[in-house]
């Protein structure tokens, strides 16, 4: 298995004149090719960030390439990378799975739109009610300051993962950092 040396490309137009819908990856690679003055080491074909039907809603998406080596790598980095007649900046990529949280139950390996847990909060791991819910007693606390879900001094911290006195998501998290 060969390495890749990964970029994004953003501000790439995602509507193009002659192509009919989300210009595909075999166009991208053949814009590129055909327009970049460097010959770049392709380790497989450029490919869209996001979802498709999401990416063709917007005027501009991110793509990702992939190089065999680091110099293409670094080249498409410091000289940005010409992409259906924009100079389009790039930055080094790396793909790192996302990891997402239920609104409902704070789990790690589904959404709240189809959790049948029981319902936990990620600030005080009440079973009473979500995280996006949660809200302090005391009274005087909500004002324009503070909106509803958010914590305060008079919530004693509790991380559904592991008991700690931290919110769901904290970076100090042993859970959440494994």
């Amino acid at each position: 298995d060969e390495p890749r040396h990964q970029v994004l490309v953003n501000g790439v137009p995602t509507h193009v004149h002659g192509v009919d819908g989300l210009p595909s990856d075999k166009e991208l690679l053949d814009e590129i090719v055909n327009y970049n003055s460097h010959k770049y080491e392709w380790a497989c074909m450029p490919r869209w960030l996001g979802r498709p039907s999401d990416v063709q809603m917007r005027p501009r998406g991110s793509v990702i390439l992939a190089f065999l080596n680091a110099a293409d790598a670094a080249h498409a980095i410091q000289h940005s990378v010409s992409v259906f007649g924009n100079f389009c900046s790039a930055r080094r990529f790396e793909d790192v799975p996302r990891v997402r949280t239920c609104d409902n139950c704070c789990g790690t390996d589904h959404t709240g739109r189809i959790c049948e847990r029981e319902m936990r909060c990620g600030v005080c791991c009440s079973n009473q009610h979500t995280s996006a819910t949660h809200k302090c007693e005391d009274i005087s606390f909500y004002s324009q300051v503070h909106a509803p879900g958010a914590h305060c001094e008079h919530t004693k911290l509790k991380c559904p993962h592991c008991s700690g006195a931290h919110v769901v998501r904290d970076a100090q998290c042993k859970v959440w950092q494994s």
